[in-house]
């Protein structure tokens, strides 16, 4: 299992205890440590962008891994953001982070998988990064997210895609093995989110954006801690592997706005 890492609170307590002087609470004090996916917490800014999002909006993060992207899209906005996340140790560790962060009264998370979920009031918008890999029917997956949302509400996603088939460098940041990876082309993946019941109001290849990315965060080799592959099992190789792919353009990153119709 891909998501198998148990130890992670105990990891970032000793991450956070070694830099003399870190404020977790700090603005982007965690991006090197919280962000779960390329492009960092400037990505998570993008999306945030799209969402047009006011204080106290509820919103829903589709799985939320440590927390970072939830966490920043409150103290950016004002909104109230559930994270959910099957992985009982990133939930514990994205529960910590946020009380660490002191944003306890506008993020919370829980162990849920979406299909299951029972969101009480449905959410004004919803938001996902780096997640549907994992899954192989994006279109009812998709369709489960929408059940969250009331009709109007704005989801964006940040997601990777494949152009055309290739072999992949095994470990990725989403798979140990390519055994529970479903990576699909960006024209596959845009039509799942429409079958699951939304309407596309944006779709961009931020590949050449990622690049660029990557290209400043590793100019220096790989960063060093507190950092993200610090905590995961293989995590440098998984990463590096990641970025090695977007590189060459085995795989593209896409960045999308949608709508759930009010009918």
């Amino acid at each position: 299992m891909t998501y198998a890492e148990t130890a992670v609170s105990q990891t970032i307590g000793r991450l956070l205890s070694e830099p003399p002087g870190l404020d977790p609470a700090a603005d982007g004090a965690l991006d090197g440590l919280d962000q779960f996916h390329l492009g960092g917490a400037e990505a998570t800014d993008l999306l945030i962008a799209g969402l047009g999002l006011t204080a106290g909006d509820r919103v829903l993060d589709v799985g939320a891994g440590f927390g970072g992207p939830a966490r920043q899209v409150a103290r950016r906005t004002g909104a109230r953001v559930t994270g959910i996340d099957i992985t009982p140790a990133y939930v514990d560790a994205a529960r910590e982070l946020t009380a660490r962060t002191g944003l306890g009264d506008l993020a919370g998370f829980r162990v849920a998988d979406v299909a299951t979920f029972e969101p009480g009031p449905l959410f004004g918008a919803a938001f996902t990064m780096h997640v549907q890999m994992n899954v192989a029917d994006k279109a009812a997956w998709f369709a489960q997210i929408a059940r969250c949302l009331a009709p109007g509400a704005r989801l964006a996603v940040w997601e990777i895609c494949q152009p055309r088939p290739a072999d992949l460098p095994w470990p990725m940041p989403w798979s140990l093995d390519g055994t529970d990876s479903f990576v699909v082309t960006a024209g596959s993946l845009r039509a799942a989110i429409e079958q699951g019941g939304f309407t596309t109001t944006e779709w961009v290849n931020e590949t050449a954006w990622v690049q660029a990315w990557i290209t400043r965060t590793f100019a220096g080799g790989p960063p060093g801690g507190p950092a993200l592959p610090m905590i995961l099992d293989d995590g440098y190789t998984r990463v590096i592997n990641a970025a090695a792919a977007v590189g060459d353009g085995t795989l593209e990153v896409w960045r999308g706005a949608f709508t759930r119709p009010d009918t």
